[in-house]
């Protein structure tokens, strides 16, 4: 087995300043939206709520998690890699989530136990690179794929601005023209070549995991199960919000919460540490009010969802995050 150094080092008063951070960001917006909304509507908005639908965020929590933890599996054993179980998996989403929540922004966290994951499983440095770049670019191409289907379903309903719609119906094209023009079979062998200088590796590993993801999506055994586990992930949390805005009177048409919701996720992946949840959670409110949900219904509803979706998935997560030196054996008896 090739040499995939320690576990990622959990510094902890990290993750208590990012928490603390996290929850003052979270109430900041709370205060600042809910002041704009009205105080006497947010408390009238509560009290008529049914917490019943609350269930459905819950269930649909547990889809994302299965969800990205069939399509980890998956992606491992693409081309003859190792298999992991379900519990293996899991426990690699569930300290990746943790991680990445309270102590990188962007995700960076995530990325960087997924690739100790997978050099413990065996490997090299290249191919762990690869697949992890493949592993996230697929399913991001099914988040891109709804957001642009839901923004095409909003314009021709009139169910959201222009200037909401647009972007997506030229983005995502623009997207897979330029990943299907990289990947292409009689010029990928150039691009992914190796190379001198960070920019042009940062640019094979980026089309090497475009490619791995060209040949998963096209291999007859491996491509419907990847999307089908990858689209259940984001089912699960478009779900999760559903049942939120359902508890407080808000019922958006299907098109409209899924740009919704595409639209304030992309606030996740800005680089800024410790409030990326305050940036989601301010960012779907208003793109929620756009399509035509009311103010106080909105963040009541955001807030809701992020309960399920971030605050409590983070005690399974980060007592996993403690846990790595174990889930690290764990994954070389599976190599």
């Amino acid at each position: 087995m090739t040499d995939v150094g320690t576990e990622p080092v959990v510094a902890w008063r990290r993750v208590a300043l990012g928490g603390t951070l996290a929850l003052l960001v979270a109430a900041g917006v709370v205060l600042v939206i809910g002041n704009a909304a009205g105080f006497g509507a947010l408390e009238e908005t509560l009290r008529t709520g049914n917490p019943a639908w609350l269930l459905v965020c819950a269930a649909g929590q547990l889809l994302v998690f299965a969800g990205y933890g069939g399509v980890y599996r998956r992606a491992v054993e693409f081309e003859e890699g190792p298999r992991i179980g379900w519990a293996l998996s899991l426990r690699v989403v569930m300290a990746s989530f943790g991680l990445t929540q309270l102590v990188a922004a962007g995700g960076a966290a995530a990325l960087a136990v997924t690739y100790w994951a997978l050099r413990r499983l065996g490997f090299g440095t290249r191919d762990a690179g690869v697949r992890l770049i493949g592993l996230n670019t697929l399913v991001y191409l099914v988040f891109g794929v709804g957001g642009f289907a839901a923004a095409v379903a909003s314009l021709v309903t009139s169910t959201a601005p222009l200037a909401m719609t647009l972007p997506w119906m030229v983005a995502i094209p623009a997207m897979l023209v330029a990943a299907r023009w990289f990947t292409a079979p009689r010029r990928v062998e150039r691009w992914i070549a190796p190379a001198s200088g960070w920019f042009r590796r940062a640019l094979a590993l980026g089309v090497g995991g475009a490619w791995w993801v060209r040949r998963a999506v096209g291999a007859r055994d491996a491509g419907r199960p990847l999307l089908g586990w990858a689209a259940l992930y984001w089912f699960g949390d478009v779900a999760s919000l559903w049942g939120a805005l359902h508890a407080f009177g808000a019922e958006p048409g299907l098109a409209a919460l899924v740009l919704a919701y595409t639209t304030g996720y992309v606030a996740q992946i800005t680089p800024l540490p410790f409030v990326a949840t305050g940036g989601v959670d301010a960012a779907t409110t208003f793109a929620l009010t756009a399509v035509g949900v009311p103010l106080e219904q909105a963040l009541v509803g955001v807030v809701a969802h992020r309960l399920f979706a971030f605050w409590l998935p983070l005690v399974p997560g980060l007592t996993l995050a403690a846990l790595l030196p174990r889930t690290g054996r764990l994954l070389e008896r599976a190599a």
